[in-house]
């Protein structure tokens, strides 16, 4: 099945529907479009489904620039045939943050491929169900993708939905003082993150 946050997830239906809603803002592939850089998909089975993103315009002529986006579905589309409407918000980033969360980020999603890593992103199965976060990773020439439902407190994957909630929270915020305090708590986190996934890297 291909993953949920890929823009074109082809016979695989619910990510279908996930993506034409989710990422219909992603610019198709092309030499001087925007690409998708991490990006976190949220499922709660009591809401509409959501995501938030980082868009990089690649370096060519000027320096990379970075914009984060929160997609939010108006209404479910797990039953949908179609893509459903959505809310839209999104900020600017700065490169020294969106290279802070692409090491956290990136560590996590490329270690969940590998079953004996311990920073794999782990999956704890609860009822009633929990919300599910599907994460990737797009940069430095590597791929990676992961999920976790509802992951217990103190874990490294309790620590990357942390993040992407906060980035939420970054995108939705309008006053820049209060925009400018999350930056710092996710630029804390995201270094936090990639030293304990450092300290224990095989």
């Amino acid at each position: 099945m291909a993953p949920l946050t890929d823009p074109d997830p082809g016979a695989a239906r619910t990510a279908a529907r996930l993506s034409a809603t989710l990422l219909s803002h992603v610019p198709p592939p092309g030499e001087s479009a925007e690409q998708l850089y991490v990006v976190m998909v949220k499922q709660d089975p009591r809401l509409p489904e959501e995501a938030v993103y980082i868009l990089v315009t690649p370096p060519r002529l000027a320096p990379a620039q970075y914009r984060v986006m929160h997609v939010k579905a108006r209404d479910s589309v797990a039953f949908r045939v179609d893509a459903a409407e959505a809310e839209v918000t999104e900020a600017p980033i700065d490169g020294e943050l969106t290279h802070a969360l692409a090491q956290s980020w990136g560590a996590m999603t490329v270690g969940a491929r590998w079953p004996e890593r311990e920073d794999r992103i782990g999956r704890t199965m609860k009822w009633p169900p929990g919300v599910e976060y599907t994460f990737d990773y797009r940069g430095d020439n590597v791929y990676g993708q992961g999920d976790t439902v509802s992951p217990s407190a103190g874990t490294c994957s309790a620590a990357l939905v942390t993040l992407g909630e906060l980035l939420i929270q970054y995108a939705d915020e309008r006053d820049p003082a209060k925009r400018g305090a999350i930056r710092e708590e996710l630029l804390r986190q995201s270094r936090a993150l990639a030293a304990r996934l450092t300290a224990r890297t095989p």
